[in-house]
């Protein structure tokens, strides 16, 4: 990722009723390796976003709207249901669809994208190590990456973080 300007974004308030689920999700992506506590300045500092999930898990986000205004595109092309499709003609019986878990989280940032995705929270400062959602540039980084990954596999192709595995037979 490369940024060409500075920003700061101070902490949102977090409601008491989920602080402690908060923390717990951060200590958990501390002990994943996907953050690290950041205790040096940084050019950027964005907002940390929670979302409350269906099942009632924390997702931590960051809000990086004036990081994105900065990113600049790989422009790779993303793959359509439609472009898969008319890749296997001769596709019988046998599909079956892979999920990368968390996807954008399998992908290392450098040390300075990783800076960029620094973050401010009530309970001090961390930063992605690990590619976060809502980069704008990280569905084309990660199809981008898996497309490489499955490019020497016959009968697998990748939607972002979807593989589809076919073939004619068992």
């Amino acid at each position: 990722m490369y940024a060409h300007y500075t920003r700061k974004h101070y902490p949102r308030k977090i409601p008491i009723a989920i602080e402690d689920k908060v923390k717990a999700e951060l200590n958990r992506m501390t002990e994943l390796g996907v953050v690290v506590k950041q205790e040096e300045p940084t050019d950027w500092a964005n907002s940390m976003v929670t979302v409350i999930k269906p099942n009632g898990k924390i997702r931590i986000c960051i809000d990086p709207r004036e990081l994105n205004k900065a990113i600049l595109l790989e422009h790779y092309p993303l793959k359509t249901v439609e472009e898969v499709i008319s890749q296997m003609p001769n596709a019988k019986k046998v599909f079956s669809k892979l999920n990368a878990t968390s996807g954008f989280w399998q992908l290392r940032l450098d040390e300075n994208s990783s800076k960029l995705c620094t973050f401010n929270t009530s309970f001090g400062r961390y930063r992605f190590t690990r590619l976060p959602y809502g980069i704008k540039s990280a569905p084309e980084v990660f199809q981008k990456v898996i497309s490489k990954m499955v490019s020497n596999i016959d009968g697998a192709e990748a939607i972002i973080d979807d593989i589809l595995a076919w073939g004619t037979n068992q």
